[in-house]
């Protein structure tokens, strides 16, 4: 079966010809910067209002909300929101929480492991035998599901500016 080409193929050719690869590259990477520093503060923001990408978190067991003084999930020394970063590699990205992230005092689980814990929930036997159960309270995905289209759209903006 034939392809049959359509629309300005002369003016395709002439954009291409000059040779758009550094622009592109940059502009792909400003549009990386540019959403990472979006899905963070967005992360961020969903963890402090207890809804992240819009779902409301399972709220804490009681004990848990009299062990804590408080009925925010995911907060309590602030030091989980505040480990959520982003780092720029070429032309990705990593959002959320580094293997690297430790509490200030080195002691317990690392920042990473207690945030895919929260993330997918977790069951623990205690030595008695009584099973706690941790249920979900995803912070990244839904966060990254409610800002997709805004983030293929700044890609889509950043590779058009390369050929207008």
């Amino acid at each position: 079966m034939p392809v049959k080409r359509f629309g300005d193929w002369n003016k395709a050719k002439a954009k291409l010809a000059g040779n758009p690869g550094m622009r592109m590259t940059l502009a792909i990477r400003k549009a990386t910067i540019k959403n990472a520093l979006l899905l963070v503060r967005e992360i961020k923001r969903g963890i402090r209002d207890q809804a992240p990408g819009g779902k409301q978190f399972v709220p804490l067991a009681q004990v848990t909300i009299d062990r804590k003084k408080s009925s925010k999930a995911l907060i309590d020394t602030g030091f989980l929101v505040d480990s959520i970063t982003q780092k720029i590699m070429e032309d990705q990205a990593f959002i959320g929480l580094l293997k690297t992230s430790a509490y200030k005092d080195g002691e317990g689980e690392s920042v990473a492991n207690i945030g895919a814990i929260m993330e997918y929930g977790y069951s623990i036997e205690t030595p008695s035998g009584t099973v706690v159960i941790i249920p979900p309270r995803p912070f990244l995905h839904p966060t990254m599901e409610k800002y997709r289209d805004e983030i293929i759209e700044n890609y889509r903006l950043a590779l058009g500016s390369v050929f207008m």
